[in-house]
């Protein structure tokens, strides 16, 4: 040490400022001094060896900051510690399998770290007992544990409040917890394969480290935990046949995962518990019981995943604020991607295929399922118990049902697809104020449109063609069917079994067997349709059908009606009113009945006053109802472009037309205005529906119930409760 001393003169006004250049130039002379006299000491490092049979910890103790100290190949029995910075310990073939360091104490750590710079190479070390370490660095930056081989010890290596730490090519097998980081930030964890632990990478309360490239298989917990941490990215690992989880993340906030790999884990390919801001990106999650999991974990991103063979693919729970998008889905055997009780998320362009659900939300709102493509599995998107979501621009091919919603008010489905399901395009189970608008649902095997138990739902502007039967109704009521294009359905266009004050209007309903038909319902207006070139019926009304309103209606079939004597209060006009009716006359009254060959009613009947009602009214055949005001004239509404295979309809209709009629009086009036008819002696009743049937539903996959209808054909009644099965998790 130099001791500087300085001398008091006695100088005039610039004496301040020439000690000031004095102090100026020992400082710089005693910096210099410590350069040179610091690199004086790194030039003198040496290298040390250690022989069998030598003391590892005396060559340590021994050594000078920059030593390395090589180990010769053989068996060392001790426990060793470091406390001096810029150590180097390797082994001196780089061969760790011939460089063996057993604890001499298996109570204490083989190898305890407590210095800066310290690097750790090519040695196996074992023998470290309960809750002890093969490697600990403890308040300990910048070392390197590189390619060593940790075996039979509790903890394999172990960072306590440690940073910028490189653990790199070490192999660490049969223990409790094979690389422990708690507490240590900033560090890299990268090429190490652990196996035969209880966890493989443990990282508690700890920021900002790096995992990649590591394989963690085949351990008896799971393959990598991080818990109370923040920031953390897991890169480019493995995470397979571990006993339970491959990667859980457990009160965690903004972990990256990027284009890791969990395969065939026990449970959990990837689970986030209670953690926010996450982000799982291009990762794969195969033959696992559940492939990526979501568990009271919100703003998080799911992007870009593959998830196949599992029990459930990507399932979120108790989330929020979440977005699942570009990943892609398959044969999982539970639900491909499934929410339950979230909220607030967005499923947007998922592949799915051959899930027994695709998309399957369970008491979740105000989520948004967008451009999905789902193909050949159960049920395409379903939605449990579920309120005010968006459902649009979905594909659903080739599913046993496209769109199922059950239990479920709120939700708007718009300008979907699906089409050649097993069974149904669209089923609406017990569910209110839903809004299906835009949607096409073609050559499905049942219903373009199935709705049960249903009310005040509003289906506009779809496209139904080519099913077995385009829309269907049961039990339903309060329900607005507008402005939809039923093409080419080979029983029925329109369907309505046990319905009461629904409103069928502005649709085209043609090219089908049936066109609208109902079935014991009451108390319904059908007005404002197409129903033309249908091969059985226009319109059929049963027996048991009451109190119901058609006016206004375009008819264009051989058989335009079907109504069975024995019905009460059926109206077939309303009051001559002025406006612009279906053929583009001046007055709303009744309808207009065509033919095809041109010899329909109102294709020949005369207008003496021109004003488009006929001079007579129609009276329609096999019962006692007539249309009172029939349109004239006018000019046939514009038709959609018949369906190009609309199946083959080989049914034939049975029309009575030799029935004998009763006269009835009317005595209760209908709700809506102007419904008196023009002979001015006939009040038109609305009648109440009693006879309400309950459609039995079982808890089984699949109930089925066939009815025999008033004109003798069976209708198949399928109601599919799985959802009661599922399990809620």
């Amino acid at each position: 040490m130099f001791k500087i001393r300085f001398i008091n003169r006695k100088l005039n006004n610039n004496l301040d400022k020439e000690r000031g250049i004095l102090i100026n130039r020992f400082v710089t002379l005693a910096i210099a001094f410590f350069i040179f006299t610091s690199c004086s000491s790194v030039g003198t490092a040496v290298e040390l060896t250690v022989q069998p049979g030598e003391s590892i910890q005396s060559v340590v103790d021994n050594a000078s900051s920059g030593d390395e100290i090589v180990i010769s190949p053989g068996n060392y029995n001790e426990n060793i510690i470091i406390t001096k910075d810029n150590i180097v310990l390797r082994s001196s073939s780089g061969n760790p399998e011939d460089t063996i360091i057993t604890a001499n104490n298996n109570a204490s750590n083989v190898l305890s770290i407590d210095a800066d710079n310290i690097t750790i190479m090519g040695l196996t070390i074992t023998g470290a007992g309960f809750d002890r370490s093969g490697i600990q660095l403890s308040a300990s930056n910048y070392c390197v544990i590189e390619n060593n081989i940790l075996v039979n010890n509790a903890l394999g290596i172990y960072l306590q409040y440690s940073m910028n730490n490189s653990i790199l090519n070490n192999t660490v097998e049969q223990g409790k917890r094979a690389v422990n980081i708690e507490r240590s930030n900033y560090n890299t964890i990268m090429n190490n394969k652990v196996s035969g632990q209880r966890f493989g990478i443990y990282v508690t309360a700890s920021e900002g480290n790096k995992l990649s490239e590591n394989a963690a298989n085949m351990n008896s917990n799971h393959g990598i935990i991080l818990e109370n941490c923040i920031n953390n990215s897991l890169e480019n690992n493995t995470a397979n046949a571990n006993g339970r989880y491959g990667i859980h993340i457990v009160y965690s906030t903004g972990n990256d995962l990027f284009g890791n790999t969990a395969d065939s884990n026990m449970d959990y390919g990837i689970f986030f518990d209670s953690s926010l801001n996450n982000r799982i990106v291009n990762n794969t999650a195969v033959n696992n019981t559940r492939g990526i999991f979501l568990q009271r974990s919100s703003e998080s991103e799911i992007l870009n995943n593959l998830a196949l063979n599992n029990n459930y693919g990507i399932r979120l729970f108790s989330g929020m604020n979440c977005n699942i998008s570009g990943n892609e889905v398959s044969n999982c055997n539970a639900s491909g991607i499934s929410l339950l009780n979230s909220a607030n998320c967005t499923i947007s362009e998922n592949p799915l295929s051959n899930n027994s659900l695709g998309i399957d939300l369970g008491l979740s709102n105000n989520t948004a399922i967008l451009n999905n493509r789902l193909l050949e599995g159960g049920r395409g998107i379903s939605l449990r118990d579920s309120s005010y979501n968006l459902v649009s621009n979905n594909l659903a091919l080739s599913n046993r049902y496209g769109y199922y919603i059950s239990r479920s008010q709120w939700t708007t489905l718009i300008n979907n697809t699906a089409s050649t399901s097993v069974n149904h395009g669209i089923v609406l189970v017990n569910s209110t104020n839903n809004n299906f608008t835009g949607n096409t649902l073609n050559s499905n095997g049942g219903h373009g449109v199935y709705l049960t138990n249903s009310s005040t739902n509003i289906l506009d502007s779809n496209t139904a063609s080519d099913n077995s039967r385009g829309i269907y109704l049961i039990s339903s009521s309060g329900n607005n069917i507008m402005n939809n294009t039923v093409l080419g359905n080979r029983e029925y266009g329109i369907l309505l079994s046990y319905c009461t004050d629904n409103t069928i209007s502005r649709n085209e309903v043609s090219d089908g067997g049936r066109g609208i038909h109902l079935s014991t319902s009451q108390n319904n207006i059908i007005s404002r349709n197409i129903i033309a070139l249908n091969s059985i019926s226009g319109i059929f009304m049963s027996s048991t059908s009451n109190g119901n309103i058609f006016f206004d209606n375009y008819l264009n079939n051989v058989f335009n009606s079907d109504v069975k004597d024995g019905s009460e209060g059926n109206v077939w006009n309303v009051t001559k009113t002025a406006g612009t009716n279906i053929i583009g006359g001046s007055f709303i009254a009744g309808n207009f009945w065509a033919k095809p060959d041109g010899t329909g009613f109102s294709q020949t009947a005369t207008d003496g006053d021109g004003d488009g009602i006929a001079d007579t009214a129609y009276k329609l055949p096999g019962n006692n109802y007539s249309d009172f005001l029939p349109l004239v004239g006018g000019s046939a509404p514009e038709r959609s472009m018949v369906p190009s295979d609309p199946g083959a309809i080989t049914s034939e209709a049975e029309i009575t037309t030799n029935e004998t009629a009763v006269n009835r009086t009317e005595t209760n009036k209908i709700e809506s205005a102007n419904e008196l008819n023009n002979t001015g002696n006939k009040t038109i009743a609305n009648t109440t529906n009693t006879n309400k049937t309950e459609v039995p539903v079982s808890g089984n996959e699949m109930y089925t119930n066939k009815t025999e209808m008033d004109d003798g054909s069976k209708v198949e009644m399928d109601i599919d409760e799985m959802e009661d099965d599922m399990e809620l998790d």
